[in-house]
């Protein structure tokens, strides 16, 4: 109660401004994404929320909440924290997809708030005049930006990447406490010192990103705070990266191996860390023309995402990005930062080491703070805060493109509203996606559609993709179902040959390989099988 208490007084002795900026920017979020209240739970939350067991037992809330969770082959055993979440979410909802939802929402609106926070921070110690209000309009215009922003559509409509959100409002909460620190009031430090490391701890103990945050606080000691006495500073800075690198060596220590949850270990782009060295500058390219033209956003990139764009034409667009930003940072110190900012976010997932997902809109959702940073320095500039004019002329074009941005993100909010849609979309943009591949016809299986289902299945086995066991597994059901008895017992046939333990139900539920459904309406017809003669 008194931190609530704490938090409204707070918030009662911001200017007018800064209250009705905040409160503009969580009704947006609210209107903007109200929407996605109405959808299913798809792609990783149908199989953590729906499939996954472990986060409905809240008798085992103790083992994520004191991080056993780090011991045992479970899904998401890296990410406790996470898990906690999603457990003490389950006990709220159950498995009803509406109020996982809300909750991303409200995430969402409380890293939104705290963004126009920091980018309002940076701003009040700029080069020029300090006009509150209109650097009020300059934070929220930015953030807005932030808000409604096509790139964040797939953490917050997909429930199980809370891990992202969750990682970022603890981040970006340590972040704040760092920079209110005042040498010259003693009051608060011990807490501070005590809760950016705990933030820290529970950023990473979110998702993987939450590593960039002791470099980050580090960062802007050395670029802001590192003539101030050093007591605050050391502390901090030593107990955030203590607690991080104690994570990373239990994390690694403890993972499984062999692990009957990950049966296929990640790998780099291209089968090598040089070849991923050089698959990444194309990735990047793609993710700043997604950024500035989120026009072909996918939930599912591999090789195909980037064939577009030879290694040569991505350094022609990253090059001079780097050699402006550079540029720019000798001026200003806080460009240094915000660069700084997004490489730091960036570098998580930039396939240094082996990931699951080379690419993905996700991995977007720290950095493009970043983004609206540079965007709000970039507006701080006596000409635009010192003319109405200026401010209101600019102001509309910004309000203008945020409204084209939130028609791209009403569409993504539509696509992630059911698999049917989200699997549909992902193949029309990436012909070459797994996911798609597999999950597409099962989705139309599912959904009694199984003419269509069949042959998005034939599709599929005319690719790559042959000799996948789920392919195959699928098809049997859908000719079985449509009645087609021989086919379907040699497509069955085919599955059990490439993977003869699909018949474990048991175990197909249990290492959450497929859904409980399809795994027992398999298991069914496969022991239905004549037995072929020796």
């Amino acid at each position: 109660m008194d931190t609530l208490k704490g938090a409204l007084d707070l918030f009662k002795t911001q200017p007018l401004s800064t209250r009705l900026s905040l409160a503009g920017l969580l009704l947006i979020v609210l209107a903007v994404f109200t929407p996605s209240l109405q959808s299913d739970l798809v792609y990783d939350s149908a199989t953590e929320i729906v499939q996954w067991n472990f986060i409905h037992e809240p008798g085992q809330i103790l083992t994520p909440l004191t991080f056993q969770l780090m011991g045992l082959d479970v899904l998401d055993f890296n990410r406790p924290v996470a898990v906690t979440f999603l457990m003490f979410e389950s006990m709220l909802w159950g498995k009803n997809p509406v109020g996982y939802h809300l909750t991303n929402i409200i995430l969402h609106g409380l890293i939104v708030c705290l963004v126009f926070l920091l980018i309002r921070r940076f701003l009040s110690f700029g080069s020029g005049p300090c006009y509150s209000t209109r650097r009020d309009v300059i934070a929220f215009l930015v953030t807005l930006i932030f808000a409604i922003h096509p790139l964040v559509t797939e953490p917050v409509c997909e429930p199980s990447y809370c891990k992202d959100l969750l990682a970022a409002l603890f981040g970006l909460t340590a972040l704040m406490l760092a920079i209110r620190h005042d040498p010259g009031a003693k009051k608060g430090d011990v807490l501070r010192m005590f809760l950016c490391p705990l933030l820290c701890l529970l950023a990473i103990g979110s998702k993987e990103v939450g590593v960039a945050f002791p470099a980050i606080l580090f960062l802007y000691w050395l670029i802001f705070r590192r003539t101030e006495p050093g007591r605050f500073w050391a502390w901090t800075l030593a107990g955030s990266f203590g607690v991080v690198i104690v994570f990373l060596i239990a994390r690694f220590a403890l993972a499984h191996n062999p692990s009957v949850i990950f049966v296929d270990p990640p790998h780099y782009p291209g089968d090598s860390l040089s070849a991923a060295l050089v698959v990444e500058p194309r990735i990047l390219a793609v993710y700043l023309i997604n950024i500035f033209w989120p026009a072909y956003l996918c939930a599912d990139y591999n090789g195909y995402s980037v064939k577009f764009l030879p290694l040569p034409f991505a350094m022609l667009i990253l090059v001079p990005v780097i050699l402006g930003l550079g540029w720019w940072s000798m001026k200003d110190r806080r460009i240094l930062f915000g660069a700084g900012f997004i490489a730091l976010c960036l570098l998580p997932t930039s396939n240094l080491v082996p990931i699951y997902h080379p690419m993905a809109d996700r991995y977007l959702y720290l950095p493009l703070i970043g983004i609206v940073l540079l965007a709000g320095l970039a507006l701080d500039r006596v000409w635009m805060i010192a003319k109405l004019s200026h401010m209101v002329a600019v102001s509309l074009l910004v309000l203008l493109l945020c409204a084209a941005l939130i028609t791209i993100t009403l569409q993504r909010e539509k696509v992630w509203s059911t698999g049917l849609a989200l699997w549909r979309d992902t193949l029309e943009r990436n012909p070459a996606s797994l996911a798609g591949r597999t999950d597409y016809p099962e989705a139309l299986l599912l959904a009694g559609r199984l003419t269509e289902a069949r042959y998005q299945s034939e599709m599929t086995l005319r690719t790559p993709y042959v000799n996948i066991p789920l392919v195959w597994l699928d098809y049997a059901l859908e000719l079985n179902r449509l009645g087609d008895r021989a086919g379907a017992e040699q497509a069955a046939r085919r599955a059990l040959a490439l993977k003869p333990d699909l018949v474990d139900t048991a175990k197909m539920i249990q290492t959450l390989q497929y859904r409980a459904d399809i795994a027992t309406e398999f298991a069914q017809l496969a022991a239905s099988l004549p037995r072929q003669a020796p």
